[in-house]
């Protein structure tokens, strides 16, 4: 009888373990993913630095996976500022492109993430 309380005990762990780092792992998707398209980018464009937004990502990454939501809206909304600026002498092209990607992917209203608009936004919603 003490064996199969164990058995359960054991069985039951297993599942809840198994159970968190599938939910973990689905939660980081959308930030591996935005990874993968700076990687891409990086290969393609070599002379643009992208190894500050690999870095910020990094610190997302790790954020999401313990549920710091406060570091994940920090870090996205200076990630997006950046690549909008284009800091570090990225690529135009390639920084529109993965901006928009980005913003697809990313649930920027579950972490009340900021996301600065174009240059060409602010003018027509200033009516100019």
């Amino acid at each position: 009888m003490k064996m199969k309380f164990v058995s359960v005990i054991v069985i039951g762990a297993c599942a809840v373990l198994i159970l968190s780092a599938g939910i973990a792992s689905a939660e980081s998707t959308w930030v591996d993913e935005i990874t993968t398209s700076v990687t891409f980018y990086k290969t393609n464009y070599p002379t643009s630095n992208w190894d500050p937004y690999l870095g910020e990502l990094f610190l997302v990454r790790e954020a999401v996976n313990r549920g710091d939501q406060r570091t994940v809206k920090t870090k996205m909304s200076k990630w997006f500022k950046m690549l909008r600026q284009r800091d570090y002498g990225i690529n135009e092209i390639a920084a529109d492109e993965l901006f928009n990607f980005a913003l697809m992917v990313t649930p920027v209203q579950e972490y009340g993430i900021s996301v600065p608009a174009s240059a060409g936004d602010m003018v027509r919603e200033s009516g100019y």
